[in-house]
């Protein structure tokens, strides 16, 4: 039996590169050469034990590789070819596939299905959320189609047009791609909410219109002060927590919306108060799918390739697969600089 290496979770912020069995793709499925595997605030969840992690096989979506081998049944791609992949997989046939939710799919199942994913040499893929790359995209960028792609989704959910002043709490990856995505709308106005320096500099170079550092001020501030007193019309939330869902109701105009697009892990407390009073819109906002006719991978990929968002602008660290556990520490800890950390191979 052939073995590939691949990076299992272990125990509470803890990633080890083990000798594990490399598998034969199932029929609909391939298996990719991984090239570039990102490290996203999910894996960081699974990092920090906030979520049950699988320690049997390798995590990792935010992924990119050439197929190296192809399952039964498998026509639209073929060896060679440079591919990204969403999350999960979908059936094409139950009421949500086939009315364009198939985000929401009745039998969705995570991206390899019980098999390893991105942090790995290899990485199973089903062919239903299999995206080809262009010739002439760099690994660094193809990589980066994954979180753009939830990005422009949270900010198609908010139905944002060049009249509305759109705010992003977060100067995380996806903070930043909603802050792209956003300006590549033409809305009017963006602000983005940011902690730590790099993040700050990081929205000033993908062309905020105001950054709020939310070590000395606070978005509501900003928010009404742009606004005499009303509010923004949209609020896209990206980090978690209930101060920061009070926070973005607070912001928001009346009878704006508020979209929820962070990895809650947990109940919360929220003051709903002004929902009610306010006439405030919230909507949640999934991985990816359609929006506008189109789905949002392949918006994310066309973007990149035009150079209208400029992905490798997020990219701080980049480290070698045997080097993961390294790429982890530096990715958990923002105060290091970090904003998108690659693992390569």
């Amino acid at each position: 039996m052939e073995m590939m290496k691949a990076a299992i979770y272990t125990g509470l912020k803890q990633i080890e590169v083990q000798q594990v069995k490399k598998r034969a793709p199932d029929p609909g499925y391939v298996i990719l050469d991984t090239k570039r595997t990102g490290i996203c605030g999910s894996d960081l969840h699974n990092y920090f034990g906030n979520w049950a992690p699988s320690n049997t096989v390798a995590a990792g979506h935010e992924t990119c590789g050439l197929v190296a081998e192809v399952g039964e049944g498998v026509t639209a791609f073929e060896v060679g070819d440079k591919v990204t992949a969403e999350c999960f997989s979908h059936c094409g046939q139950c009421t949500y596939c086939r009315t364009g939710y198939y985000n929401h799919c009745q039998k969705r199942r995570w991206i390899s299905d019980n098999a390893h994913g991105g942090f790995a040499e290899f990485t199973t893929v089903h062919t239903s959320g299999l995206f080809k790359l262009p010739d002439n995209m760099s690994f660094e960028d193809g990589v980066m189609v994954e979180p753009l792609a939830v990005s422009y989704r949270a900010v198609a959910q908010a139905d944002a047009t060049h009249q509305d002043r759109v705010a992003i709490i977060g100067g995380g990856t996806i903070g930043q791609f909603c802050l792209a995505a956003a300006k590549s709308m033409g809305v009017k106005e963006t602000i983005i909410t940011a902690k730590y320096d790099q993040q700050i500099q990081l929205a000033h170079d993908l062309g905020a219109d105001h950054v709020v550092d939310i070590r000395e001020t606070d978005l509501q501030t900003c928010a009404k002060d742009l606004t005499d007193g009303l509010g923004v019309d949209v609020v896209i939330e990206t980090v978690g927590g209930g101060q920061n869902f009070d926070t973005a109701l607070d912001a928001v105009r009346k009878c704006g919306t508020v979209v929820l697009v962070a990895g809650y892990h947990k109940p919360l407390e929220v003051n709903l108060a002004r929902v009610v009073w306010s006439e405030i819109v919230i909507t949640g906002s999934n991985c990816y799918g359609f929006s506008n006719m189109q789905t949002d991978f392949d918006t994310a990929i066309e973007l990149i390739d035009s150079g209208r968002v400029e992905a490798k602008k997020l990219v701080t660290h980049r480290f070698p697969f045997d080097e993961i556990a390294e790429a982890f520490r530096i990715s958990a800890d923002k105060s290091l600089g970090a904003v998108k950390v690659h693992v390569c191979q």
